[in-house]
């Protein structure tokens, strides 16, 4: 007998209210944004998640930057390229 196990996230959910420009709702609604939403809590949620994986993006690029002006970094990834030059080959046949 075959057993499927399912995990369920708990999915809670923070009422706020929200207020925009008049502008903004009207653009949404002309481009017909406002309705590939069943809900404007949905697209509202939908849209902070974009902008929160945009911030993570933009903080990696940043920490990036960084790391390329640290000379110890960029020995790491030269010692640790040197190691794995070879490895990319080993299963060509």
């Amino acid at each position: 007998m075959n057993y499927i196990l399912l995990t369920l996230r708990r999915l809670v959910m923070v009422r706020k209210t929200v207020t925009i420009k008049d502008d903004l709702f009207h653009s949404l609604e002309q481009n017909h944004i406002i309705n590939q939403y069943q809900s404007f809590s949905e697209l509202v949620s939908n849209a902070l998640e974009l902008l929160i994986e945009k911030q993570k993006k933009e903080q990696y690029k940043l920490a990036m930057i960084e790391a390329s002006k640290d000379e110890l970094y960029i020995q790491d990834m030269k010692s640790i390229e040197n190691e794995f030059q070879y490895s990319d080959f080993e299963n060509i046949k």
